[in-house]
């Protein structure tokens, strides 16, 4: 046992570093998933169907605003919408209330009850759903809506010419199909030390498909 030991600090102190990077990168990795269930806790609570104005949907800092979307997202929804119009919906069905205000909350209630009797497309597990009072045509819309991220972050470990180093990256996506991401390398040795130094950074615009 005593001899087990002691190999086992033998290889600590050989590898001290390689372990507490490891150490290290397992804590970033708990920060991340921490940070990974908050946003999922938030995300989960925006996905209740909220009922919206006509209105706000022309205006994308309001729209923005009511469904908790950035405003890239908020302009696409905009677009979309007008387009939709034109379309025949996916599903219909019939309700029964004394206005078209009353309407839309009885539609939104159903749907975060998870009513059996809605059409399966008005029960869709999307990141979005907002229910619309369409005064023109006397009707209620019920919106699915998949958001595209504003914001992404990395992290991991990699190696350039026999050197360890951590990569932490964000991206910005500030339009559907374009963004800029940065990207610095940290010296895992230096974090053993309790210091922080970059081996390299880079800056770049990515084009999404």
């Amino acid at each position: 046992m005593i001899q087990v030991f002691q190999t086992w600090i033998t290889a600590f102190k050989q590898n001290r570093w390689l372990m507490v990077l490891a150490l290290f990168f397992l804590l970033i990795c708990a920060m991340l998933f921490w940070f990974w269930q908050r946003t999922q806790q938030a995300e989960e609570k925006y996905r209740q169907a909220v009922v919206l104005q006509q209105e706000q949907l022309e205006q994308s800092q309001a729209l923005g605003k009511a469904l908790h979307i950035s405003q890239m997202n908020a302009k696409e929804l905009h677009v979309a919408y007008d387009a939709l119009k034109a379309k025949p919906p996916v599903a219909s069905f019939t309700v029964n209330a004394p206005s078209l205000e009353v309407a839309a909350e009885q539609v939104a209630e159903r749907i975060n009850k998870l009513d059996a009797t809605l059409p399966p497309a008005a029960l869709e597990k999307t990141d979005r759903t907002a229910v619309v009072k369409n005064d023109s045509e006397y009707k209620v819309d019920v919106l699915k809506i998949n958001l595209d991220k504003a914001w992404e972050v990395s992290a991991g470990v990699g190696s350039h010419r026999g050197d360890a180093y951590m990569p932490l990256g964000v991206q910005r996506n500030y339009a559907p199909h374009k963004a800029v991401a940065a990207e610095v390398h940290l010296v895992p040795e230096e974090l053993v030390r309790g210091k922080i130094k970059t081996s390299g950074w880079e800056v770049k615009h990515v084009w999404r498909y």
